[in-house]
């Protein structure tokens, strides 16, 4: 389990991933991946080169989605010691943005490369987080652990996401974190309730004060 900064520190986790490898194998080509927001990735698109760097490797946040597979399961436990969970997922596009087709096709293909080999994030792959004051933050506990794993997106799905970005389609790779799961404040565990029988043998015995 994990404070509530966590899908934040999922998300700066996988980037930092993405870019330790990225500097080992792209051949000097500086090529860095990055969390992306709508604004960011219709800049992408334009390819205006102001606010974005190429080649660079997109990590756009779309969804996130509670963990059907494992929220009985913290729901129980939740039960014992009074700390409820919520369990999430990350959902993310990985898109490429370089000069020409052939390099998009060659950095996407890194990206994949680096998530399926290292595809679980636990110990010192699991990042903090920083405040905007400057405060850090770990919100992971002992034995916390994200696995990143390649999603199934419809193609429908992908075209109606583009639409609403009003930019042109982009070949992206739909990846998905889990288990994310959220720690909230402890609960109050009530105090179980005993209950008193007594034996009347007599109506009388049970009349008399």
């Amino acid at each position: 389990m994990a404070g509530f900064q966590a899908l934040k520190a999922a998300g700066v986790s996988i980037v930092a991933l993405l870019n330790r490898r990225f500097a080992e194998r792209d051949g000097g080509a500086g090529l860095a991946a990055m969390l992306a927001n709508t604004r960011q990735l219709k800049t992408m698109a334009q390819n205006n080169g102001q606010l974005i760097q190429q080649p660079s490797i997109s990590v756009f946040c779309y969804r996130v989605s509670v963990d059907t597979q494992t929220r009985a399961g913290w729901s129980a436990v939740a039960g014992a010691d009074g700390i409820p969970r919520i369990p999430l997922r990350l959902h993310f596009l990985l898109g490429a943005f370089a000069a020409t087709v052939e390099e998009e096709l060659l950095w996407l293909g890194l990206a994949a490369s680096v998530l399926e080999g290292e595809g679980i994030l636990t110990g010192p792959l699991l990042l903090p987080v920083t405040w905007a004051g400057g405060a850090t933050v770990n919100p992971w506990r002992p034995g916390d652990m994200v696995q990143v794993v390649t999603d199934d997106l419809a193609m429908d799905s992908m075209s109606e996401a583009f639409q609403a970005l009003s930019t042109d389609y982009r070949l992206q790779l739909p990846y998905l974190a889990r288990v994310i799961c959220l720690d909230s404040v402890p609960q109050a565990v009530g105090t179980p309730v005993g209950t008193v029988a007594a034996r009347v043998d007599r109506l009388e015995d049970a009349l008399t004060p």
